[in-house]
């Protein structure tokens, strides 16, 4: 009994440690990809603000610039999302 015990622990604890996820260089550059198009996403968006405060005032840009904003969350949330993803598999 007590050897089953112990030859079942030693047969899970060495699956356990084989099963260790790597990042893969594909999915390093991805996640670098995704990450820069945030960057350039929020940039833009952020001219986009800027250039409505200019021209209409900043009362009527709030709302696009709180959808903008909201975007850019939404944005990072999913990169992030893929990154975990890709950490785990």
């Amino acid at each position: 009994m007590k050897t089953n015990f112990l030859m079942c622990l030693c047969f899970v604890s060495l699956f356990g440690m084989s099963v260790h996820a790597e990042v893969t260089a594909t999915e390093k550059i991805e996640t670098s990809a995704d990450k820069a198009g945030d960057s350039v996403k929020k940039a833009y968006r952020k001219v986009k603000d800027k250039t409505c405060e200019m021209v209409n005032g900043k009362m009527e840009c709030v709302a696009k610039k709180i959808k903008h904003k909201a975007k850019n969350a939404a944005d990072a949330i999913e990169t992030k999302a893929t990154e975990i993803k890709n950490e785990t598999n």
